[in-house]
């Protein structure tokens, strides 16, 4: 791989038969009927294993810890994990085993952030290595297995081995492009569109130590007067997290219409679904990543699930162009007003190795590829 680049699914493949991803199954690399699922364009799907743990709350490993002994020694009970499931309660804390390991070098790194539709569902996913103090990154050279720690925050989940949570990025050196780059690359192309699908000039795009995004609270060109979706408070309806589409919306979300006066009082205790006002178009070459806080957007937590693949929102051929992106949202401590076209976050952009085999969208069928406006997760039906 090239120096500050992120790896691609064709990259991804390579660091699997050389074992430096390490698979259930590392045999699917030879046929994209089977890869195709796990290996997304820029990111590896991970998968939960059979050792789970209830925690007394979050902590992490220290230096010289493994995150098993750390969970034995902090655990309020263990349990095993299989295949028909278990129940996991919100507002309680689990750490559970992944089966997916890794052996990388010392100048790579992996990053992590829930899948999107793990997000949607308000299931916090934050991964841990041993001897890694941090969430969600591994630095450095680093050899063994992976976990998870999981916090359903607005619903009982239903999860079992084999469920896919998260999601992992290979990087070598520092891929994110500088305000610079991004600015190049929009004289030539554009990466930011109108829900029209209409190109918005680079000149018009603020660029900030990344593209920064704003809040839709009218839902012009979107087909529809819904700009956000409120989770239900204290919902007893658990989520199984294989039953996509068999949830109904709004036993476990409440709607809400476009404001007359174009804003939104966010509650503290509340989660929170709403859409950027702008329609973000990658071609194949670039990834990006959303920021989760942004200090400068007040005190709100704007996305747990940020990695957006190369060929969001690039439909080649089309005259229109761009998808929104639904942000998971939760203030802290009191409640913020938001109004529309508010700066809300930002959109940090990376370099791609090499062009994705499959892109995002069409070529793999993908849950979000066409969204304009606020998207609820795919476990839910209207």
């Amino acid at each position: 791989m090239r120096q500050n680049t992120t790896a691609s699914d064709r990259d991804l493949r390579d660091l699997i038969s050389g074992r430096k991803l390490l698979i259930p199954n590392p045999k699917i690399t030879y046929d994209p009927v089977l890869w195709k699922p796990i290996i997304q364009p820029s990111s590896l799907d991970l998968h939960l294993g059979s050792e789970a743990w209830q925690m007394g709350g979050s902590v992490r490993p220290m230096k010289n810890e493994t995150v098993e002994l750390m969970a034995h020694e902090h655990s309020v009970k263990r349990f095993n994990l299989d295949e028909n499931g278990a129940e996991f309660r919100r507002d309680r804390i689990y750490i559970i085993s992944l089966q997916e390991s890794v052996d990388i070098p010392a100048y790579a790194r992996l990053r992590s952030n829930p899948k999107s539709s793990t997000g949607r569902d308000d299931l916090l996913a934050r991964l841990l290595a041993d001897r890694t103090p941090q969430y969600e990154s591994i630095s450095g050279q680093y050899t063994g297995r992976l976990y998870l720690e999981t916090a359903p925050n607005s619903f009982d989940m239903i999860l079992r081995k084999g469920d896919s949570l998260n999601q992992i990025r290979y990087s070598i050196g520092n891929p994110t492009m500088s305000d610079e780059e991004i600015r190049s690359v929009m004289m030539v192309r554009p990466l930011i569109y109108t829900k029209e699908g209409l190109p918005v000039p680079a000149e018009y795009v603020k660029v900030d130590n990344g593209i920064v995004l704003s809040a839709d609270l009218t839902g012009e060109h979107t087909n529809s007067s819904i700009v956000a979706y409120r989770a239900k408070k204290n919902c007893q309806l658990p989520i199984d997290f294989q039953g996509v589409g068999k949830h109904h919306l709004h036993q476990y979300f409440d709607a809400i219409e476009r404001p007359q006066n174009k804003q939104l009082e966010l509650e503290p205790g509340f989660f929170y679904l709403l859409s950027t006002n702008e329609a973000v178009c990658l071609p194949s070459a670039y990834a990006a990543e959303l920021s989760q806080f942004d200090h400068r957007a007040g005190n709100v937590t704007w996305h747990y699930a940020g990695f957006l693949d190369p060929g969001w929102g690039y439909f080649p051929g089309k005259e229109q162009q761009g998808n929104t992106i639904t942000l998971e949202v939760r203030v802290h401590n009191k409640a913020e007003i938001i109004r529309h076209g508010q700066p809300i976050g930002v959109m940090k952009m990376e370099r791609m190795n090499q062009l994705p085999e499959f892109s995002y969208g069409e070529q793999r069928s993908s849950n979000y590829s066409r969204q304009l406006g606020v998207r609820y997760g795919k476990h839910f039906f209207e």
